[in-house]
């Protein structure tokens, strides 16, 4: 059976409603770090690969898994956060204190927009997770055993629209697919330390989405 578990990564500075710099910076709080380690544990055996965000707090949440499993293979690879705002919108600002311009993103529903210097565009996004879906979920060539990817809230959803058929690099400039990404991202909470089962390949099914490894008071978003 082919498998792919999607992890979001620990509670991170910016999670906790701290300042931050950069996101790719933001590391995780003692909390994070606490629920990374009951990642590790969770699971069963040795993942036949690893995939990992390039940002410092999905890095970190990796290195329990490496550490319980010193031998795994692992990737870096382009499955960071959805980060739409421009690189000055964070630095020494709260999640709170950017609420407006996110607001103000969302309105503009332009899948083409950027929103500042190192910012990613909607479109771009759909692309990044259409490429990371034909090699790990859906297809004939997708990878056997078990994959884990510890990567980020947003990409989780992204790749869980994609399997329902919401985004596709077909139609990622499409303002339509914009506002059901839009609408999928404030009705899905995904928390943080979550896990996400799918069987993949020829015809990928989307299993259990778990936070059972996690006690109460490690549940943060």
């Amino acid at each position: 059976m082919r498998e792919l578990w999607l992890i979001r990564h620990g509670q991170s500075v910016s999670n906790a409603g701290l300042p931050t710099g950069h996101p790719s910076r933001s590391a995780l709080t003692g909390i994070g770090r606490e629920q990374a380690v009951h990642v590790a544990e969770a699971l069963p055996r040795a993942p036949d690969r690893l995939i990992v965000s390039p940002y410092s707090r999905a890095m970190d949440t990796a290195r329990p898994i490496l550490d319980r499993f010193p031998e795994l293979p692992v990737t870096v690879a382009a499955v960071q956060e959805f980060t739409y705002l421009g690189s000055e919108s964070y630095e020494g600002t709260t999640r709170d204190m950017r609420r407006p311009q996110i607001r103000d993103y969302w309105a503009r529903c332009d899948p083409l927009h950027r929103q500042g210097e190192g910012a990613e565009t909607f479109a771009e996004l759909v692309v990044r997770v259409e490429a990371f879906y034909r090699r790990f979920v859906e297809g004939p060539d997708v990878p056997p055993g078990l994959t884990v990817a510890c990567t980020h809230g947003q990409f989780i959803r992204a790749v869980l629209l994609r399997f329902f058929g919401g985004i596709g690099a077909d139609f990622a400039a499409d303002p339509r697919a914009m506002a059901r990404f839009r609408g999928f991202r404030e009705a899905f909470a995904v928390a943080n330390g979550s896990i996400a089962r799918l069987t993949v390949g020829r015809k990928p099914r989307l299993g259990a989405f778990d936070i059972s490894h996690l006690p109460p008071p490690l549940t943060t978003y």
